[in-house]
């Protein structure tokens, strides 16, 4: 029998989300949007007949096997409980929820509905980051000893507005950019946080309004500075860098300090980097959310050498020249095979994003060291 879909949000991630899921033979049978002329624009491209503008009509009426919930965040905690309440399969994008509350209120949600539940911190899919949890895994390094994940993206401060500088719409580098590189760390050590201190940095206070953001691939094509001197401008509340130091209880014992530090606006001298230091060597992945090269230092021989990915890593992932929809593509085949009965494989779940909500408030309290939570419960 063909599991059928309905896909909640029209932009980027709606139209990756609709890719991917047809790709592992579902059928999207409906999109659900929030304004017309871009909703309609998307379905025609996807060729997607049915165009609703109420998800909880949608939903009820369709009866889908899955919901996609493919909107910025401020919509992820209402669309999950009600899709949870009606027996639906869910897949949601990062962050799970604005915050721990609302991601612990999802994870339970699934939980007790007895349904399947993928999130989408998906940057763990790049095959340089798949095999470099390889090499890990056989001690090429030895015990790793520091992690450190430094990116700096050098946005330009003419961005026009959009729901990416809105703190109650899942803006900002620790929603969007953290729970990539948290992802990352959590799936290529099999380790876990046992303590978080750090701090959130605004960086702009305003920026100009231009056109109408409906998806976030226009949302950093910076206005001219004519454009934006002769608009509007408008307050920005969310962070827009980080600096976060954290314990990490390694699968082998013992814990690793992990730094993971980041800025949309400024301009890092050396490119953006996942780097593991052990007692035998170090391991570098260059490339900013999907690593796209390897780097050994062997101690003994006191040299760099570049490691090559072997063909069957990316074959194995349908790899393409479109990283972020590869990994869209990846997750679904695993997230789908786990709805059809064939097994869990590891893919991230509400759980991860839970973990992720709960770091990102200890960081935005600014209250120093604080323990991170193992299970949903332990939260007061």
């Amino acid at each position: 029998m063909t599991l059928r879909a309905v896909v909640i949000g029209t932009g980027w991630a709606g139209e990756g989300h609709s890719k991917a899921l047809r790709l592992a033979g579902v059928e999207v049978v409906a999109l659900c949007g929030r304004t017309p002329e871009p909703a309609q624009a998307m379905a025609q491209k996807l060729g997607i007949a049915d165009v609703r503008f109420d998800w909880r009509e949608a939903i009820a009426a369709l009866q889908p096997d899955i919901v996609s919930i493919a909107t910025p965040a401020g919509a992820h905690c209402e669309i999950a409980l009600v899709a949870a309440k009606l027996g639906c399969h869910i897949i949601c994008e990062k962050p799970l929820g604005l915050n721990a509350a609302q991601a612990r209120a999802m994870l339970q949600a699934v939980e007790q509905a007895g349904v399947k539940h993928g999130y989408s911190a998906t940057s763990r899919y790049a095959p340089a980051a798949v095999y470099a949890q390889r090499l890990l895994a056989t001690g090429l390094i030895g015990h790793v000893q520091e992690i450190e994940s430094i990116h700096h993206f050098n946005t330009s401060p003419l961005s026009p507005y959009s729901w990416y500088f809105q703190l109650n719409q899942g803006g900002g580098a620790l929603y969007n950019d953290f729970t990539h590189f948290l992802g990352q760390v959590l799936f290529m050590t099999g380790g876990k946080f046992q303590a978080i201190s750090g701090t959130a940095r605004r960086l702009l206070d305003q920026v100009p309004v231009g056109p109408a953001i409906h998806d976030l691939r226009l949302g950093f094509v910076p206005l001219n500075p004519k454009q934006a001197a002769a608009g509007a401008w408008q307050p920005v509340d969310a962070d827009l860098g980080y600096t976060i130091l954290g314990r990490l209880q390694m699968p082998t014992g013992g814990t690793v300090d992990v730094l993971f530090q980041a800025s949309e606006m400024a301009a890092g001298r050396y490119p953006n980097a996942l780097s593991f230091y052990g007692n035998k060597g170090s391991l570098h992945l260059a490339g900013a959310f999907f690593s796209e090269t390897i780097e050994h230092f062997d101690r003994a021989e006191q040299r760099w050498q570049e490691i090559q990915i072997p063909d069957a890593v990316s074959q194995s992932l349908a790899w393409t020249e479109d990283p972020v929809q590869s990994a869209w593509h990846q997750l679904m085949r695993e997230f789908v095979a786990d709805v059809r009965g064939e097994g869990y494989s590891g893919y991230p779940t509400f759980h991860d994003g839970w973990v992720a909500n709960a770091i990102i408030d200890s960081v935005r309290s600014g209250q120093g060291w604080t323990t991170v939570p193992e299970r949903a419960d332990e939260l007061g």
